[in-house]
């Protein structure tokens, strides 16, 4: 198999950062997302928070998040990857959102890439800081990825996510047995 490198803003249409905003809280509206609700493969709805429509319109001026796109945690804790499953969601501090390039980088493969050992050293690698460390956006642009052509990344990524839904059904059975058993 053959791998081309790139430096990942190259390969990504689209990073959207909101680090250094905060936008204003509401009881309800918009969920919004940041790094304590992104957990690997997971994103957990509990542990976020909500804007209202006219914060999200006037928020949101750096990119609007897309269902497929993925979710990096980029510090406290740097390295967590989940796949954003709907479109109507804000994005907090502490978080990137990534679409790969059409024909370049498939996004199901960023993610498993991301959160595989060879993409865990790359970010760690690349982390500063001392009581809390992170990356930085100027930083993760510039990071180097090899990756096979977009027909193999795709089939890398089904084979994967296939595994991925065996193993959540038979935590489920698993789960379900133990409840019994009790």
């Amino acid at each position: 198999m053959k791998f081309n490198t790139y430096i990942m803003e190259d390969a990504l249409e689209a990073i959207i950062d909101y680090r250094g905003k905060t936008p204003q809280k509401s009881e309800s509206g918009i969920p919004t997302l940041s790094a304590k609700s992104v957990k690997n493969n997971f994103i957990d709805y509990n542990n976020c928070y909500y804007i209202s429509q006219e914060e999200y319109n006037r928020f949101m001026v750096r990119g609007f998040p897309k269902k497929g796109d993925i979710l990096l945690t980029t510090e406290a804790p740097l390295g967590m990857v989940a796949k954003l499953d709907r479109d109507d969601i804000a994005i907090a501090q502490r978080l990137l959102t990534l679409r790969g390039k059409k024909n370049i980088l498939d996004n199901d493969y960023l993610l498993y890439f991301l959160q595989s050992s060879t993409g865990q050293h790359l970010l760690k690698s690349h982390e500063t800081g001392t009581t809390v460390t992170g990356i930085k956006q100027a930083v993760f642009r510039k990071l180097e990825i090899s990756i096979p052509n977009i027909e193999d990344q795709r089939k890398i990524a089904t084979i994967l996510s296939a595994l991925d839904s065996r193993i959540s059904i038979n935590t489920a059975i698993n789960e379900n047995l133990r409840l019994q058993a009790a």
